[in-house]
């Protein structure tokens, strides 16, 4: 099994439409139609959920008028997100079957089909047209991903000239991870944490210009003590929370933003 299909085998786990269609039920909702707060971000699994998905969005200039390429877009949160409340059109790649099937018929249940739509494939060889795009997005996505100068190669392909490249990952301030599982890891073998500068490096010899880079850590462990305290967020080991809480406050881990956009 290569990388790429061990980080899949890690996020197929489970029926995640039917747990993320009975949080809407639970609710007292209609899971056939439904708008995508109503799941309440249990499909933005990020650190800071849906309301970071707002601030990561309103920082790359993301509007009704945007074309935007979601990579590794997982059950397709971020691009109801941005289709909904932001207008935008997005398409969605993802490694994993069952994340692409259950965004597809999760989106149709919202009636975004016109504006999100998704692809199964690897983020290393997208699968668009030259400058198809106005922005990218990589949304805790980069701490799977070994080679993260092809990444950043791809996005600035598939941008138009001008391209706002937007990522949010978890990245390495210092020191050695000691305690898995992570979120996204069991194990090191499929954990590519890298440092902020690595991430600036990888971004300009694809072409990209840095523009800012924001570490938002205290609003990341907020988020997680709240959600560690309310049973977590769904479908996450409880293990592996806590072992990202204490790598962020021990200030191994942050998460960190960083936009920068094609000349």
């Amino acid at each position: 099994m290569n990388t790429e299909e061990s980080v899949a085998a890690h996020y197929s786990r489970g029926n995640v439409e039917d747990v993320l269609l009975g949080i809407i039920k639970a609710a007292g909702g209609n899971p056939e139609h439904f708008v995508p707060a109503d799941l309440h971000g249990a499909d933005q699994l990020h650190l800071g959920g849906a309301l970071a998905t707002t601030r990561v969005a309103t920082r790359a200039g993301i509007n009704a008028g945007s074309h935007v390429v979601d990579l590794g877009s997982g059950t397709g949160g971020v691009a109801r997100h941005l289709a909904h409340d932001f207008g935008a059109t997005v398409h969605g790649i993802d490694l994993t079957p069952q994340f692409v099937d259950a965004a597809r018929s999760l989106t149709e249940r919202t009636g975004l089909t016109s504006l999100a739509t998704f692809s199964q494939g690897s983020i290393l060889a997208l699968p668009f047209d030259a400058a198809a795009f106005d922005v990218a997005l990589l949304v805790h996505v980069g701490m799977n991903i070994q080679n993260k100068d092809q990444v950043f190669a791809e996005a600035a392909r598939v941008l138009r000239p001008g391209g706002i490249m937007a990522v949010y990952d978890i990245m390495l301030m210092g020191g050695d991870i000691e305690q898995y599982p992570l979120p996204w890891a069991q194990t090191p073998d499929t954990s590519f944490l890298q440092p902020p500068l690595a991430y600036s490096d990888a971004l300009e010899q694809a072409g990209f210009e840095v523009d800012q880079e924001v570490k938002p850590l205290a609003e990341g462990i907020e988020f997680l003590e709240k959600a560690m305290a309310s049973s977590g967020p769904v479908g996450v080991d409880t293990a592996a929370l806590g072992n990202l809480l204490a790598a962020l406050r021990s200030g191994v881990l942050s998460p960190v933003e960083i936009y920068a956009h094609l000349p």
